[in-house]
């Protein structure tokens, strides 16, 4: 399957639902991407009290608005919002498209105090979209390539990640979302928050990594989106230079041994 994909990058303002939900119409509008990703938790900003204030079931109030977003840009929607399922809350990204919510992931690896906040979810999610199957990942699951290789079994031909990723550790976002590429092959659409919100000062730098690891386009620091495509022959070629599904569906997980065993 062939299509255009987007990462959408801005600062969201935090707790102002309405200008975080403007931001994220106008880069919809702007990409002109049949699938757009954007960051982490950017319907509220990345902030865990207003995380808490503001999550809503889904769908419900908080995806509402994204489904008339992607219904009035012709895009799919890929946004990180925080969900409550009764007294439960989850770090969630959700895909919508003009007709509803059509799949939802829960962070299932939280990074420090989102383990007080919010719930861990199940694990892997995979749905069907116009540009082809998509594998989910929020932040600090791009340090887990256990994640990526479920997806890869899946065989996935992009990765939607976001992330609220720190400007210091701006050097292994770079690197972990060309690494993920690699594992599957596949795509990597990777959007981040820019600016600071609440003391943390976010990396920016949203990007589109092909199959062979190489990063095909990057917004910098600041607010706007950056596109590629999704190309079948692409992947195939990647696949058959870099054929690691193929071997790993011959062989089984090695064991480790002690030095001294034979």
């Amino acid at each position: 399957m062939n299509g255009r994909i987007a990462t959408c990058q801005f600062e969201p303002v935090v707790g102002d639902v309405a200008a975080n939900l403007d931001r994220i119409r106008s880069l919809a509008a702007e990409s002109d991407a049949d699938l757009a990703v954007f960051p982490e938790l950017c319907v509220t900003g990345y902030d865990l009290d207003a995380a808490g204030e503001y999550a809503a079931e889904i769908p419900g109030r908080l995806t509402a608005p994204l489904v008339e977003i992607a219904a009035a840009t012709g895009t799919e929607l890929v946004v990180g919002l925080p969900e409550r399922d009764g007294e439960t809350l989850y770090n969630t990204f959700a895909l919508v498209d003009g007709s509803g919510v059509q799949a939802t992931y829960r962070k299932y690896y939280r990074w420090g105090d989102e383990a007080t906040a919010f719930e861990a979810g199940a694990g892997p999610v995979v749905a069907e979209t116009s540009v082809g199957r998509v594998g989910f990942v929020l932040c600090y699951d791009l340090n887990f390539p256990e994640l990526a290789l479920t997806y890869a079994r899946e065989e996935c031909d992009l990765l939607a990640v976001g992330a609220a990723w720190r400007a210091s550790f701006r050097s292994n976002w770079r690197l972990l979302c060309r690494s993920r590429a690699l594992d599957g092959p596949c795509y990597v659409a990777a959007a981040n928050h820019r600016g600071e919100q609440r003391g943390r000062q976010h990396a920016g730098t949203s990007l589109i990594a092909g199959p062979e690891g190489s990063v095909l386009s990057e917004t910098g620091d600041g607010p706007g989106t950056a596109t590629a495509s999704v190309d079948d022959a692409a992947l195939r070629a990647a696949h058959e230079r870099n054929p690691i599904q193929e071997t790993r569906a011959k062989v089984t997980d090695p064991r480790c041994r002690r030095g001294e065993d034979e």
